[in-house]
């Protein structure tokens, strides 16, 4: 959270409890609570992003370079790598074939939102992406590779900025798909997995906005390919 706390500022600090806040009496609840409709819901994301996310400024139009900027015709996929590969548990936990998936997905978008001209890779694994996704080319006239090393605040940005997205599992994606949907007024535009986790629901995501465009199966099924 340190990471993140001087880019929203003060207010934030009312959102969370410090560590020697805490004794050892308190109840702790488990849990996360980021279930769509449950525990929040379409007005209460639309609450909290005026009150709280757009006055801290992260989410500002300037935070987003002039050549990371794309039109109706642009599409950003965003695809989650990290621990989620180089931690062995959390890959049998989260992983499945992203090649699959990106296929499927690229083709929702063009059924929601009509043609590419251009697709926009923002990942935490840009290395691989280059490596192993080149064929995305074959999907639209102009491929780019967001490779510049920008911090995650600019890659939540550019996602809360694009119009249209193609998201992976994880929690990063939502909120670019949340805040995405907020501004458009186009939730149909974020394409999004059915799969989130193994060790849940079956692997069924709790926290997809039923109005996106939700892939419900790929060729695969959302088995664990190999290690990649």
């Amino acid at each position: 959270m340190e990471r993140w706390m001087p880019l929203f500022g003060d207010p934030a600090r009312e959102l969370v409890v410090d560590r020697e806040d805490v004794r050892l009496t308190d109840r702790r609840e488990r849990g996360l609570h980021n279930e769509f409709g449950p525990h929040f819901d379409e007005s209460t994301l639309g609450r909290f992003i005026e009150g709280f996310l757009e006055p801290s400024g992260l989410l500002d139009a300037d935070r987003v370079p002039a050549g990371l900027r794309l039109g109706n015709d642009g599409v950003v996929v965003n695809v989650r790598r990290g621990d989620y590969v180089t931690n062995e548990s959390n890959w049998r936990n989260y992983g499945f074939d992203v090649h699959d998936y990106l296929r499927v997905a690229l083709d929702r978008s063009v059924a929601v939102g009509g043609p590419i001209r251009r697709i926009l890779v923002v990942s935490d694994g840009i290395e691989w992406c280059k490596a192993e996704l080149g064929w995305l080319s074959r999907r639209c006239e102009v491929l780019d590779f967001e490779d510049t090393g920008r911090p995650p605040e600019v890659h939540l940005a550019v996602l809360s900025h694009a119009s249209r997205l193609v998201l992976t599992n994880s929690t990063f994606s939502y909120w670019g798909g949340y805040l995405s949907a907020w501004r458009s007024g186009r939730p149909e535009q974020v394409v999004a997995p059915w799969f989130h986790i193994r060790t849940d629901l079956g692997g069924a995501a709790w926290q997809l906005d039923p109005r996106w465009s939700v892939v419900e199966d790929i060729p695969t099924q959302w088995r664990l390919p190999d290690p990649q």
